[in-house]
């Protein structure tokens, strides 16, 4: 996999390797995110030993853990009599790097080691209170199971041991777009809608073919590498994801509340809700609110967090009947995928990569997000409403709002009109907030007169802007 940016990551972990004494670091994020790549150029040309653990049994993990310790440490010992307990483990990882130059030592996929040897966190975190923090080292635990690592490691026994810990995230649009440096600004927006920020997934996508071969080779066609990658994902994750899977799909399908939720999956309300729980813990669903509501508001939405689950439950999942032959792919591409694409990356990719726009460009705002709410339209009538970006500051003053269109017209003035109409029933509003316009496909001499008589009222915003060369 080539490796780009991480470049915070990466100085996250130079500070630990800088820091004097022994470090405890901890390095967790979800599958496919590139955790094991950005360690591996990490240890690359330090002294290290670096083990990935496998879903094996105990006594075959420490066979590997040793296997590993004697060829870093060149100890013939050790590869002829391997360790068969932990205790025996963690004294071969004390005599490879005592007395040495500093060390990383990297423990990935630690939550396997930990489901064979439960009592392994104690050992370690009692190791580590002994003798660990002694030595010249930099213990790394890394892990791609989130729920163990936020309840189990973050939570658990080895809390009070880490130095410090770093969850490894999905690229954002501008990191993402590296690896597919030759599309245009609105293919690699529409890349980032299928992959999301995944490096696995965006390794995929070539900018040497058009996006939809892409789509077309990697996601539609059954022995694509992508083709399977959500169902892989979810039972990697979940002993039985069935649930799961009805609840994505729903989302997929538009069904964004609980109770619709309920209706298009046949679950109760509690069933669905301990389901979007436990997506919410892996971070494959997020739970929204108008960005100007508390945290207690009910007005709660849902959506897939995840790009490419997004995509795989919008248009892989329903069609899995269309998909038997690679004319059957192409067909469902042409007949389905296409039509409906642009509409599919609007929202939420389009208004979401608007809203990081402008929290970047308002350094005053603490939340920018949508809002939703009740607006009059006439004097007995009222409508539920939708405002695309709302940037708040931390008075719950209103400072800028936007609205994004991801269509083949340019946006016109109606778009400013409109915006006046709605503003009036944020909470927080005010006057001079500024106003973006973001369209893929620029705009009418109205709003462009606009723009240029009011530049500080008014942004322009176009795939371009957020691609700058």
């Amino acid at each position: 996999m080539e490796f780009l940016n991480r470049t915070d990551d990466l100085a996250a972990l130079e500070d630990q390797w800088d820091a004097d004494g022994g470090r405890f670091f901890i390095v967790w994020g979800r599958r496919r995110v590139g955790k094991t790549e950005l360690l591996s150029r990490f240890a690359d040309g330090r002294r290290s030993l670096f083990f990935e653990a496998t879903d094996t049994t105990e006594r075959a993990q420490l066979q590997a853990l040793s296997t590993e310790l004697a060829a870093a440490g060149d100890n013939r010992l050790l590869h002829e009599q391997p360790v068969t307990t932990w205790s025996g483990a963690l004294a071969a990882i004390e005599q490879f790097v005592a007395g040495r130059e500093r060390t990383v030592v990297v423990l990935d996929e630690f939550q396997y080691l930990a489901r064979r040897q439960p009592e392994l966190a104690t050992l370690l975190s009692t190791w580590w209170r002994t003798t660990g923090r002694s030595l010249p080292l930099l213990l790394v635990i890394a892990g791609s199971e989130v729920s163990f690592f936020r309840d189990d490691v973050l939570a658990g026994q080895l809390y009070g041991r880490r130095d410090g810990q770093l969850q490894v995230r999905p690229f954002d649009a501008a990191s993402a777009a590296l690896f597919t440096p030759g599309y245009s600004a609105e293919d690699k927006v529409r890349t980032f809608a299928v992959c999301g920020g995944m490096p696995y997934y965006l390794t995929t996508f070539s900018d040497g073919v058009p996006i939809a071969e892409n789509i077309l080779r990697n996601v539609l066609y059954r022995d694509g590498l992508l083709h399977e990658e959500a169902e892989l994902l979810l039972r990697q994750e979940l002993p039985d994801p069935r649930r799961h899977f009805g609840v994505l799909a729903a989302i997929a399908g538009g069904d964004d509340r609980n109770s619709t939720i309920a209706t298009r999956t046949g679950l109760s309300s509690s069933e669905v809700r301990q389901t979007l729980a436990v997506l919410e813990r892996l971070q494959l669903v997020e739970q929204l609110r108008p960005v100007t509501a508390s945290v207690r508001s009910k007005k709660t939405t849902y959506a897939i967090a995840d790009g490419f689950l997004g995509f795989h439950f919008r248009f892989v999942e329903p069609y899995r009947s269309r998909l038997r032959t690679r004319d059957d792919a192409r067909r469902h591409l042409e007949q389905t995928v296409l039509p409906a694409l642009d509409a599919f990356v609007s929202k939420p990719t389009w208004e979401r990569l608007c809203q990081a726009y402008v929290r970047e460009r308002e350094p005053d705002a603490v939340a920018v997000g949508a809002w939703w709410g009740t607006v009059r339209t006439a004097p007995r009538r009222s409508e539920q409403r939708e405002v695309d970006v709302v940037a708040v500051d931390a008075a719950g003053s209103v400072i800028a709002l936007g609205s994004c269109k991801w269509t083949n017209v340019p946006m016109g003035f109606d778009e400013e009109r409109l915006l006046t109409a709605l503003s009036p029933a944020i909470p927080g509003f005010a006057d001079d907030a500024r106003r973006y316009y973001c369209s893929r496909s620029g705009f009418t001499p109205a709003l462009h007169d606009l723009a240029a008589s009011q530049p500080e009222r008014v942004r322009l915003v176009t795939p371009d802007d957020l691609y700058p060369a």
